[in-house]
């Protein structure tokens, strides 16, 4: 009873951290003085090379799930260019609004992933999903009219596009990803996913002339390892001892600690509407994560 307690605490635990982790990105990308592009570049090269020997040393299976991956290059090509499509989105969008406002913007995805489901997977739209899509209008109006009565500026209207398409990116990564995993490891699809990511956006690097410093490549490192494989991996863990469902609930730490490293180390301090209106997005997100 008490090994299964401490197996469950781990799985927690894991899932949370990971999640603060992740809630650290947009400082980073402020911080890098590249376009988005090339941001999200580096994150899932550096990603993708610091899961290359856990994927292919770790396990004989491991290995086995890659070979038989080559026969499903369709999906992977399809993850590889919806992540490297999602999070530039995202990182321009962190570049224009507050990153805590991205962030809520980019937590649309699993409702637009339950919109998608009945067209892709010929389910019934239910009355829910319906509702839910009603609390994250009303969320994405509240960030989006920060200044009264009426729209903000042109690069907050740009910044908010951009989280919106953000979250329609990896909802189809998240409906994807899902027929993905029923046949190969998670590990697989996550080196699989940046390894294609990061030959899409390899075209945006080649022929830039880039000012490199010692703290943009530390940044960079620290996105593309740590923040991206290393919390990966540390999330997958965590997901193997919990529930899906709870772990998904544990996953909105990444906005609250969004906000938290925004004000910190950005002068971002949050709103009452950024919190009215994030908090409704994520309401949304949980109904529809829930069924």
């Amino acid at each position: 009873m008490l090994d299964q307690f401490k197996l469950k605490f781990s799985g927690y635990f894991y899932v949370a951290i990971a999640a603060i982790i992740w809630g650290s990105n947009g400082v980073i990308v402020n911080h890098v003085p590249f376009d988005a592009q090339i941001v999200a570049f580096f994150r899932v090269l550096f990603a993708s090379l610091i899961l290359l020997p856990i994927v292919f040393l770790n396990r004989k299976t491991e290995v086995t799930s890659v070979a038989r991956s080559w026969g499903s290059w369709k999906i992977m090509l399809g993850l590889g260019s919806l992540l490297a499509l999602g999070w530039t989105l995202l990182f321009h969008s962190m570049k224009l609004i507050s990153i805590a406002n991205a962030v809520f913007l980019n937590y649309t995805a699993p409702l637009f992933a339950a919109l998608f489901i009945p067209v892709f997977l010929k389910e019934r739209l239910e009355q829910y999903t319906l509702i839910a899509l009603a609390i994250s209008i009303g969320g994405v109006f509240l960030i989006s009219f920060q200044r009264g009565l009426h729209i903000g500026s042109e690069q907050s209207q740009m910044g908010t596009a951009f989280g919106l398409l953000a979250g329609l990116a990896y909802a189809g990564f998240i409906i994807l990803s899902k027929k993905a995993l029923s046949s190969f490891s998670n590990l697989v699809v996550a080196f699989f996913s940046y390894s294609i990511a990061s030959v899409f956006l390899l075209p945006f690097v080649v022929d830039v002339s880039l000012s490199w410093s010692l703290s943009s490549l530390i940044l960079l490192l620290v996105l593309g390892i740590f923040n991206t494989g290393f919390a990966v991996t540390l999330y997958l863990r965590g997901l193997n001892e919990i529930k899906a469902q709870k772990a998904v609930v544990l996953t909105y730490l990444e906005p609250a600690s969004a906000v938290i490293f925004g004000f910190v180390f950005l002068s971002q301090p949050p709103t009452p509407l950024m919190i009215v209106g994030g908090s409704l997005i994520l309401v949304a997100g949980y109904l529809v994560s829930k069924r």
